[in-house]
């Protein structure tokens, strides 16, 4: 089989557990698996509460709704960073202000993200990248003093700590994406891990279309009806069975991969310091997750040359996302707070190395073997 750039593991009860809720006939929303799944999740991120939807947009968007961002609001959003940012933002009418990054991690730039803040701002959204830390609590000292609302997007980051805290515990909303891609993977799935209780409520309603139902089935009311807006955020059983059987076995999940990066990094270190080439920084005080492991290559025209020449040894390599602020959408729907100089530079300069559980040590050796043998031009 040839390599992978992604490749989702199986988890050693998975097939097992999807057979039972196919056998079962309960394979709607909120099933037996779903709500293990959910457990597991609110005791491993201490949670007040912990929404499963269908994928990590879902989870942006239903925090939007949550968060009740409307026309007139705008919410600061870091340019380097997935559409859905911008575009749960903008599906409620509000205005995204894209700032910029750090140029060594692809993090917010908290200062600048701080001088974005006016009378109109409701919240601040960011992205624990790469699986590596923000300035969380810089983000958290600049949401008290502006009375905003914080979304942390982890979808990076399951399981990481930074500072010996757990990540996901900055935000008042946490966006969590069990996509194929991610570590913790059920196809398509995510989850909203509300830590402000007072957001918890709002969160069930919008999740489950607008209604009370769960107050009813919880015996609170005699009957449920339709309350607030929403949408049907709820994945069926058999992506929870995937998701709780991959749980069961994150330990097992993230040993393979952190094995794997050290050994790239350690691999291609010597390699990247002679060339003029940024290995990820995976920060100070940082447990990170493994999620990616990328190189920043001097230009452009280097990191093209270099995803050319790993697909010529057969190894799969990608850039990431594209920068918000000068996107068709981002421009129409949005505001640049500056010229996002870092963030175009980031997203020019990455390539990402294939990174997952499945990875074979012949593998990692092909991918050390791949990415030292590129000669790096000026």
């Amino acid at each position: 089989m040839s390599l992978r750039f992604t490749h989702p593991y199986i988890s050693s009860a998975e097939l097992d557990s999807v057979r039972r809720v196919i056998e079962s006939g309960v394979t709607g929303g909120d099933g037996p698996f779903t709500l293990s799944a959910a457990s597991r999740l609110t005791e491993m991120l201490d949670a007040a509460h912990v929404a499963i939807v269908s994928s990590g947009t879902d989870a942006a968007e239903l925090a939007g709704i949550v968060a009740d961002f409307g026309p007139g609001d705008e919410v600061i959003v870091p340019s380097y960073q997935f559409p859905s940012a911008g575009l749960s933002v903008a599906l409620r009418g509000a205005t995204p202000v894209f700032v910029d990054v750090d140029p060594r991690n692809g993090n917010i730039d908290v200062e600048q993200a701080r001088a974005a803040v006016t009378s109109n701002t409701r919240a601040i959204t960011f992205v624990n990248y790469a699986g590596v830390s923000a300035d969380t609590a810089t983000i958290r000292q600049i949401a008290n003093q502006h009375d905003l609302i914080v979304i942390e997007d982890n979808c990076h980051s399951l399981g990481g700590t930074h500072a010996g805290e757990p990540m996901g515990r900055c935000g008042d909303l946490v966006l969590h994406s069990f996509h194929a891609s991610k570590n913790i993977a059920c196809g398509e799935g995510g989850a909203l891990v509300v830590n402000n209780p007072k957001f918890t409520e709002r969160t069930e309603i919008a999740r489950e279309k607008g209604t009370n139902r769960n107050r009813f089935l919880r015996g609170e009311v005699d009957r449920y009806t339709w309350v607030d807006v929403g949408s049907n955020y709820l994945p069926s059983d058999v992506q929870g069975a995937m998701l709780d059987s991959q749980l069961a076995d994150y330990d097992i999940i993230q040993g393979r991969r952190m094995s794997a990066w050290a050994s790239m990094n350690g691999g291609i270190s010597e390699w990247a310091a002679n060339s003029g080439v940024s290995v990820m920084d995976a920060g100070v005080g940082n447990n990170h997750t493994a999620h990616l492991l990328f190189v920043l290559m001097p230009n452009q025209t280097q990191q093209r040359a270099l995803i050319e020449h790993l697909s010529s040894h057969g190894v799969p390599s990608a850039t990431h996302f594209q920068p918000l602020h000068s996107s068709e959408a981002g421009e129409r729907r949005g505001r640049a707070f500056d010229s996002g100089e870092n963030s175009t530079a980031f997203a020019s300069r990455i390539v990402r190395l294939p990174m997952h559980a499945n990875l074979e040590p012949a593998d990692v050796d092909l991918i050390i073997d791949s990415v030292t043998s590129f000669e790096v031009r000026a």
